[in-house]
């Protein structure tokens, strides 16, 4: 009599870097686009007048009203949508949504090398404040700065993270 496999898949554990390296990858798909560069009337709005869809057309494709299409235009606006109405809008224009969180400027490795020296350098600091007021030369302070940053990198996560 043969065994029945479990209903249940194993995914083996990922460890961080191989999530940082699985995020990095599946954010390229995602570009970067400046605040400057996001339509002042929100997406919903550009978009529907770029297929010429008027609001009475798309509340009758997404089963609302037109006054509910309008509220939810200036919620999308203001950044006050929900992903539910984002995706009802999206779905009735023949459009998906797409939600990515992306690191600014750069890679998820590089927000936590921005993370462990700003870290790095408060612990300096308030290492400085209970020690003698001592000053130390700029270029001791950075070489210090980089080897305790290091040392976060490679330690805790929450000791990176607290502040």
């Amino acid at each position: 009599m043969k065994k029945k496999k479990s209903a249940k898949a194993i995914i083996p554990r990922r460890g961080p870097l191989q999530q940082r390296a699985e995020l990095a990858s599946t954010s390229r798909a995602f570009p970067r686009i400046k605040p400057n560069l996001i339509p002042k009337t929100g997406w919903v709005r550009e978009i529907r007048d770029a297929l010429g869809i008027s609001q009475s057309q798309l509340a009758a494709r997404a089963g609302v009203s037109r006054a509910t299409v309008q509220q939810m235009e200036r919620a999308e606006g203001r950044r006050r949508i929900t992903l539910a109405s984002l995706d009802r809008l999206a779905h009735a224009m023949g459009c998906q949504v797409a939600f990515a969180i992306v690191p600014r400027g750069g890679s998820l490795d590089q927000v936590r090398r921005a993370q462990a020296l700003a870290r790095a350098e408060q612990l300096l600091k308030e290492k400085r404040q209970a020690a003698t007021k001592e000053e130390l030369p700029a270029r001791e302070l950075e070489r210090r700065k980089e080897r305790l940053a290091a040392k976060l990198l490679r330690g805790s996560k929450r000791k990176l993270w607290r502040m």
